[in-house]
């Protein structure tokens, strides 16, 4: 691929992730909110289930997009032209572990997750 293209490309998915961190965070931040200073509000069963089911839906799509923003910028280490793969930042984009990036940012979002939950019910 063109050095220019892919550049392009992958700079677009970053800017999708960067997307998609924002709102995950003040997401999740808000509901932290929520925990800490209004736990009486949590004892109704039908707001415990629309608190829950924001959080699990909301970080699953937040997930499923970081993780497609990941795999890109891993098919774009490999799409590097010669003259990009051989300068410094092109070694060093093909030595990244994109697949274990994909497992340990699933596996943050679920351990999330599993906390919030715990402390909603």
């Amino acid at each position: 691929m063109r050095s220019d293209l892919l550049v392009s490309v992958t700079a677009h998915r970053a800017g999708d992730a960067r997307a998609i961190l924002l709102p995950f965070s003040l997401a999740h931040t808000g509901l932290a909110i929520i925990l800490a200073w209004s736990p009486s509000g949590l004892e109704d069963s039908s707001v415990q289930l629309a608190i829950a089911a924001w959080t699990v839906l909301g970080s699953l799509w937040s997930a499923m997009t970081m993780d497609g923003v990941i795999a890109d910028l891993g098919a774009g280490a490999k799409d590097m032209d010669e003259e990009m793969s051989n300068s410094h930042v092109g070694r060093n984009w093909a030595k990244v572990p994109f697949g274990a990036l994909r497992v340990v940012s699933f596996v943050m979002v679920v351990l999330i997750v599993v906390a919030e939950l715990m402390a909603i019910y």
